[in-house]
């Protein structure tokens, strides 16, 4: 499904940022206390424009605040369509909250958030038991198995694609669940621009992938 598509595309992406090189990922902050009297500006709005975009499910926009300017892709899809529904909702249920401000690392500065967002396992995991229990519903209340088989004596598609349009929704309905993520924005400057280097548990938890909590 996209979701599953998009996980391996954005893990993709995780191991390219992976390879800039350690000076500038280097994901144990030494410097973690230290504070600043003034944090850069562009620091600063780099990593809240990052999040707010991601809360938005502007995937596009994210993209050019990382540093590389990733195609993260996975944008809006039909209403129509099950799989594009349930990514919808997941991108509708990203939500952030930080930890803190930033804060001086050894590559520039780094910021952690909270980000929350639709546990797509729940959901996925669950379509199958609604299918099955909404395709049996529907051969117990047929009347000629024409309703229910081609030609090649099997399910109609038109059937299927019901079946699973209405599980899906069940899903959603009934079982979604959500899970947060603790994640960290390494901030860098490159050319006087502000740029995001997330970590692989803030690409996780964007893909639909994060760990359940």
């Amino acid at each position: 499904m996209k979701a599953a598509r998009f996980f391996s595309a954005v893990f993709a992406v995780a191991g390219t940022i992976l390879m800039l090189g350690t000076t500038v990922l280097c994901l144990t902050c030494r410097n973690a206390g230290v504070k600043v009297k003034k944090l850069p500006e562009g620091a600063v709005n780099c990593s809240e424009s990052l999040m707010e975009a991601l809360a938005a499910g502007d995937y596009a926009a994210a993209g050019n605040l990382i540093y590389g300017q990733p195609d993260l892709g996975a944008g809006r899809g039909s209403t129509e369509d099950p799989e594009d529904r349930i990514w919808n909702a997941f991108l509708d249920s990203i939500s952030y909250e930080f930890s803190g401000t930033c804060y001086v690392v050894d590559s520039g500065f780094a910021r952690e958030a909270d980000i929350t967002t639709l546990d797509l396992s729940s959901v996925t995991d669950a379509i199958a038991g609604h299918a099955y229990t909404l395709l049996t519903q529907r051969v117990e209340a047929a009347e000629d198995m024409s309703e229910l088989y081609d030609e090649g004596n099997h399910f109609r598609q038109e059937l299927v694609d019901q079946v699973l349009e209405e599980a899906a929704l069940q899903a959603l309905e009934q079982d979604a669940r959500t899970v947060t993520s603790h994640v960290t924005m390494k901030l860098i400057c490159r050319d006087g621009q502000w740029w995001a280097v997330p970590d692989q548990a803030l690409l996780q938890a964007i893909s639909g992938g994060a760990a359940r909590g």
